[in-house]
């Protein structure tokens, strides 16, 4: 007997029902940029030092987002809070080389299944480019989630955030099969 079954990755957390998905625009750009270093400030240094997350922390500023809408795709998570929408994560694609640059969660609102719904969206948008797989820089610290994703580590990297500082980080890389596509047990 034969049996058919869905892989993990294609067995996703839903999203919350208070969070939706968007594209990124450049009124987000103030708060993207906060959130980006909100998720690094959160992290302790089991895997990076002080310096090193101050520099990756940095590098990314409203001017920034503002200057990389027209050649990424950028995909916010904004929840609906009491006091409106509220920006809790993003994905960015570099959708002509097909790399994930970047997944971010609102410390506070880690583990609900909201990282997975941008990695899900980034995915779809390479499925739309046509793109046959993804690839990205994992930080150490996000191996785990990747891989949970259906993401496979190639090899170990070094990932340059300023001059002089860099950090230790995995490539990895998934290959994009058509939605709902079923894998052999």
């Amino acid at each position: 007997m034969t049996r058919t079954c869905l892989p993990v990755a294609a067995m996703p957390v839903p999203l919350p029902t208070d969070v939706r998905l968007r594209p990124a625009d450049a009124s987000d750009a103030p708060v993207l940029a906060a959130l980006h270093a909100r998720a690094i400030g959160a992290l302790d240094t089991t895997y990076y030092t002080a310096a090193e997350l101050a520099a990756w922390s940095a590098r990314m500023t409203p001017e920034r987002f503002r200057a990389l809408l027209p050649t990424r795709h950028i995909t916010v998570a904004e929840m609906v809070t009491s006091s409106g929408p509220r920006i809790v994560g993003y994905a960015q694609l570099l959708p002509d080389e097909g790399v994930i640059e970047a997944v971010y969660v609102d410390p506070d609102f880690g583990r609900r299944g909201i990282g997975a719904a941008l990695v899900r969206a980034v995915e779809d948008d390479g499925r739309a480019l046509g793109l046959p797989g993804l690839v990205l820089d994992a930080t150490l610290n996000s191996i785990a989630f990747y891989a949970a994703q259906g993401y496979r580590q190639e090899c170990l990297s070094h990932h340059e955030l300023a001059p002089g500082v860099g950090i230790a980080c995995a490539v990895m890389e998934k290959r994009l099969e058509s939605r709902g596509a079923a894998a052999a047990c």
